[in-house]
């Protein structure tokens, strides 16, 4: 160690308390840029683990596989793990209230897929042997059938059929269609757990079965199974080649069409055909995907990773002041030392490698401290965080996550901050001159004739305030620091006070929640009496707002499409009709409607507006990636009058006439 480091260490130590706080400026820098990249990635963590809950631990779903094909998948490089399902069949449910639901679905699960399909258990335990059963807590609540742990159920369980057409749960129930139960087989189960609604990818809202799940022996299969994949970290990067290999069809076509939301019609043909080969149905868990491969490709997450960057940057903004602060005051402590050093022959390059050897003792110290205080500080947060979120959403809190790519990000950015703070300073220490040094008359440089102050600032503050101002005027360089980190420290608050607010509506468009608590729907050709029944809800004390909604489909020719819109989805000249959706919402909440919008009732009585902006997706041939545009799908201006027909496909067809009144993207109730 040379005598410079020597005399560097010596004086570090000799002057602790200004060495204390550069070091704990160091660790703040570097612990709150440790915080903010770690709560992001935890904030990503906790999302794929909440889809895990809510959906499964699994990629892509394939349905009706033969078991003489298992081997496909299992033996697929792109897939690391799966989880095997079978329809039993279905049962008819006499006592059910529910007319669209009078069926169980009896499904058998291997103890893999019970632990990663989301069987979320609310009481008893999971099945183990094939004469044991569970059932959904949805069975008494929506079908008015009360059975429970330990009661033992017989059911005549067989194939659904229509027409010779075998059925699943993606067929509706419809009375009209005469379906029936065949090649029933009598099974008697013990019931031994109760568990949630099973997610929308084993039992879908429309589903006309209760899903009952038994256990189902992985080594003993026969007929058909479905099967949960879930791919290697290299299948979920390709995953559209990977699932449309498996299904034996063009990887091009079906990479295509899912990655844009409209596509031109010659290619939405092609991919028609390609499906019609498939061989199987299928179901993507595509959001889980997107976290696990592309997080910032989604606009709520990548829109949270961009606000983390801002932060971050801004951080280490205002931390080359605070550090440098302390640097500045170091050197001209120094500086009469450092002409003494020059004057016996040290060299400019000596004396600037000499302050960031200063440095980086500091940030060795610094850094580490940081990042432990970082980690710690993101932990207590994420449990004072679950704290108060545990009663908000059901199943979801926030996981304490890190990794190195966010500890290694907070080290490089602590760096940064402590070079950049210390590289005017060892430039000003290499510069400075041995006479004015030893001298100590470097610093103060002005002339006579510029230290009057001015009569105001004796008016306003008196002879202390004189004072100030000459001391101000003598030592412009050491004030000039003081009031630039004023300034910083106000602007970096309000920046970081807006951006975080940013931060929370990304957050709030993430898991944005309906402007309605409960929703209840009727088909128009239900009984009147239901209506009325629905409509007594609204007058219940409790409701504060309610919105009755009707929805037609309005079809009229010769639509006036927007040129941007017809250059994405290139609509073709023979794209003669056009189809908008019709909402009407009911006389209170239009009023409230139109006072949001600041539109008169009167004026606008009778007429329509038109919600017209939306983002969609389209697939760029050129960067191989699909890219979001928020675009207006037609060019109609207020006071236009659309020509067209209302078809609900239950009442007769009838002709109007809509004038547009006002354009916009808000929505009501």
């Amino acid at each position: 160690m040379n005598l410079l480091n020597k005399l560097t260490i010596k004086n570090l130590k000799l002057n602790k308390k200004r060495t204390i706080v550069t070091i704990v400026g160091i660790i703040l820098s570097v612990a709150l840029i440790t915080a903010v990249s770690t709560m992001y990635t935890s904030a990503l963590s906790s999302l794929i683990d909440f889809e895990t809950y809510e959906k499964g631990n699994f990629h892509v779903a394939f349905y009706n596989v033969p078991v003489t094909e298992i081997d496909t998948f299992k033996n697929n490089r792109c897939i690391e793990n799966i989880f095997i399902t079978k329809d039993l069949g279905y049962a008819k449910l006499e006592n059910s209230q529910n007319e669209y639901k009078p069926y169980a679905l009896i499904k058998g699960f291997t103890t893999s897929a019970l632990e990663n399909l989301s069987v979320k258990l609310v009481e008893g335990r999971l099945p183990k042997s094939k004469n044991e059963i569970i059932i959904p807590t949805h069975l008494k609540n929506n079908g008015r059938i009360t059975l429970n742990i330990g009661d033992t159920i017989t059911l005549d369980i067989g194939s659904r059929v229509s027409e010779g057409q075998t059925l699943n749960q993606f067929n509706p129930y419809n009375e009209d269609n005469h379906e029936q139960i065949i090649n029933t087989t009598t099974r008697t189960y013990k019931i031994v757990g109760i568990i949630e609604r099973p997610a929308t990818n084993i039992e879908n809202y429309e589903a006309p079965g209760y899903t009952f799940i038994s256990y189902l022996d992985g080594n003993n299969l026969s007929g058909n199974i479905d099967i949960y994949t879930r791919y290697t970290k290299k299948g979920t990067k390709n995953n559209l080649k990977v699932t449309a290999n498996l299904l034996g069809i063009d990887e091009q076509i079906y990479t295509k069409f899912y990655s844009s939301e409209i596509i031109p019609k010659e290619d939405l043909d092609k991919f028609n055909q390609e499906m019609s080969k498939a061989k199987y149905q299928i179901n993507e868990n595509g959001y889980l995907i997107e976290l696990e491969t592309n997080p910032l490709g989604n606009n709520a997450v990548g829109g949270l990773g961009v606000v983390v960057i801002i932060v971050c940057l801004i951080i280490v903004f205002t931390s080359v002041f605070c550090i440098k602060n302390s640097f500045d005051i170091s050197i001209t402590e120094k500086i009469k030392q450092y002409g003494m050093l020059r004057s016996i022959g040290a060299i400019k390059r000596q004396i600037k490698k000499n302050v960031f050897y200063e440095a980086s003792i500091l940030g060795i110290i610094g850094i580490p401290l940081g990042i432990f205080l970082g980690l710690i500080a993101s932990y207590i947060l994420i449990i004072i965080s679950n704290y108060f979120m545990k009663d908000m959403l059901n199943g979801l809190s926030l996981k304490f996550a890190t990794s190195w790519i966010a500890i290694l990000f907070a080290i490089i950015l602590g760096i940064i901050s402590i070079y950049l703070s210390a590289l005017k300073s060892a430039n000003r220490a290499a510069k400075t001159n041995p006479i004015d040094s030893i001298r100590n008359s470097a610093e103060i440089n002005i002339k006579s004739k510029k230290i009057k102050s001015p009569k105001i600032i004796d008016r306003l503050f008196g002879i202390g305030g004189d004072i100030s101002y000459k001391n101000l005027k003598r030592n412009k360089k050491k004030y000039r620091t003081t009031v630039i980190s004023i300034v910083v420290s106000v602007s970096v608050f309000i920046a970081l006070t807006y951006f975080m607010n940013l931060a929370f509506l990304v957050i709030k468009e993430e898991f944005k929640t309906s402007k309605y608590n409960l929703s209840l729907s009727m088909h128009t050709n239900q009984d009147e009496q239901i209506f009325d029944k629905l409509l007594s809800i609204t007058k219940l004390d409790n409701i504060e707002q309610y919105s009755i909604i009707r929805q037609s489909g309005f079809y009229f020719s010769n639509p006036k499409y927007s040129n941007e819109y017809k250059k994405l989805t290139s609509l073709s000249e023979t794209d003669d009709e056009g189809y908008i959706n019709i909402y009407a919402v009911g006389e209170e909440e239009y009023k409230r409607f139109l006072k949001e919008l600041g539109l008169n009732y009167e004026e606008v009585k009778n007429k329509g507006i038109l919600i017209d902006y939306q983002k969609i997706s389209i697939y760029d041939n050129k960067k191989n990636k699909s890219i979001y545009q928020t675009v207006r799908e037609f060019s109609y201006n207020t006071k236009d009058k659309i020509i067209g027909y209302i078809d609900d496909g239950i009442n007769p067809r009838k002709d109007i006439e809509l004038e547009i009144c006002f354009i916009t993207d808000k929505y009501p109730l």
